[in-house]
């Protein structure tokens, strides 16, 4: 047991790795995009990437965390599984498309913005047709070919931006889907041993679009809720003030969206350990293993929020340009999102995992109405900086409801007395860096004061994070 959770443990490695590179990636793609073209195309393009949304909720449906909880009780179920979910993914992105068009034309947008979206709604179709693949090798414990795989995608994409855009918004468009397709084709190659194999001993029948649906509808619910509950301040924005103003508000957003992979890493390799230990009956032996996971999320989010108060807003006109001054003072109380999603993820995991998707889902409800009732009586008021409260704020219920929905399962892991401990002593820790740093920056350049939170981090992980508290 021990070793297998040293891999589990060298699984969430391996995915934070590949989603450092993908990120990075990714952020030098948006520096690219926001600098070779003007604000009102950089809004478009977030108004683009807001909407297909949609489609992601559709064609995700919850899927996939289905099929992984399914699969790791039951390997046998894979193949029928995958291939019931294959057709039902292409029916729900027609459906999507379809949505999509009429929407956007009652709306009022113009036709570049509904050509642009409609292409765009490949890349989570193709998206999600590989997580379908990463679901059997989460469960198998092979993600070094996930990071591999996302890490290549986005590199891929990348290059593919460079070498064929030429600065226009459609190339850079047409390019995800392309990219997603070369990569696709590669994971099928490198997992058909595997997949025969698991054919030769599967279990059941395919079942029906209908019948998958009707069972997954749970999940579908907490897909779509969750989906646009990180896009409606955007969508919000780009209606209430504008594409320049979304294209201000989406670079902190941006950025933040760009760390997200820290909790998902964690709730990837999780899910199908957490859904097995529930199914068998032993599933308070993983005590230490959430525990621990939830204070490292918790030390990780404290120091982000600490750094950005004092130093990350200093490169926005470095690494985005002089134009985007005025998103400078979104950063730091936009950061504050990170302290609530980052344990409500792990803990929303932990709700499925238990089968109570259904819990899941009405925390996630309640954080859109909140999310949406705030945002718009604080655009309107406050502006850019409305928009931010109300997502902060709506992430707090968020994580509060969840904490409600799991209060049993906190009580049966009583006493929480050493993890309050580290967290004490590691917000005491990145508190005294974000003071120095503070004092550093008005006598050196910050990029040297910085490298402080570096040295807390290193501090923080040798001293704080506990690998063997993730053997159950």
């Amino acid at each position: 047991m021990g070793r297998k959770m040293g891999n589990l443990l060298r699984n969430i490695r391996h995915l934070v790795a590949g989603n450092i590179v993908r990120s990075t990636v990714m952020t030098l793609l948006t520096l690219y995009i926001i600098r070779n073209t003007s604000v009102g195309d950089f809004g478009i393009y977030s108004t683009v990437l807001a909407f297909s949304s949609i489609t992601t909720a559709f064609v995700n449906f919850g899927l996939n965390t289905y099929m992984t909880r399914e699969a790791s009780r039951n390997i046998g179920v894979f193949i029928p599984l995958l291939k019931a979910v294959t057709k039902a993914r292409f029916l729900l992105f027609t459906v999507s498309e379809v949505i999509l068009y009429i929407l956007l034309t009652l709306l009022g947008y113009n036709e570049t913005v509904i050509l642009l979206t409609l292409i765009f709604a490949l890349d989570p179709m193709l998206s999600f047709l590989l997580d379908s693949l990463y679901s059997l090798l989460y469960i198998e414990e092979r993600t070094q070919l996930v990071s591999l795989a996302e890490s290549g995608r986005r590199t891929l994409l990348f290059a593919l931006v460079l070498l064929i855009s030429g600065k226009k918004l459609v190339d850079i468009v047409v390019s995800y889907p392309v990219a997603d397709a070369i990569v696709l084709v590669a994971v099928v190659i490198l997992s058909a041993g595997r997949l025969g194999e698991l054919r030769r001993i599967s279990t059941g029948s395919v079942p029906s679009i209908g019948d998958l649906l009707r069972k997954n509808l749970s999940f579908s619910l907490q897909t779509l809720t969750g989906l646009f509950f990180w896009n409606v301040d955007v969508m919000m924005v780009s209606k209430l003030l504008g594409t320049t103003a979304t294209g201000f508000y989406n670079v902190g957003a941006t950025i933040f969206k760009a760390i997200y992979f820290l909790p998902q890493s964690f709730g990837s390799v999780l899910l199908p350990k957490l859904s097995r230990a529930h199914y068998d009956g032993n599933f308070e032996n993983f005590r230490n293993l959430i525990l621990e996971s939830a204070k490292t999320l918790f030390l990780v989010a404290i120091g982000i929020v600490v750094y950005s108060q004092t130093s990350l807003s200093y490169y926005i006109p470095i690494l985005f340009g002089d134009k985007y001054f005025p998103a400078m003072g979104l950063i730091g109380p936009m950061s504050l999102i990170v302290l609530f999603y980052f344990p409500a993820f792990l803990g929303q995991n932990v709700l499925i995992a238990l089968d109570r998707e259904k819990k899941a889902v009405n925390s996630l409800i309640l954080a859109n109405a909140t999310n949406f009732l705030l945002n718009l009586m604080f655009i309107e008021r406050y502006g850019l900086l409305g928009a931010v409260y109300a997502t902060v704020l709506s992430q707090a219920v968020f994580f509060g409801s969840t904490v409600y929905y799991l209060r049993d399962v906190i009580v049966l892991m009583s006493p929480l007395s050493f993890m309050w401990r580290d967290l004490a002593v590691g917000s005491v820790l990145w508190a005294v860096t974000g003071l120095t740093v503070s004092w550093l920056n008005g006598i050196v350049k910050p990029y040297l004061a910085d490298n402080l939170y570096f040295l807390t981090f290193f501090l923080i992980h040798r001293t704080l994070i506990k690998g063997e508290k993730f053997i159950p």
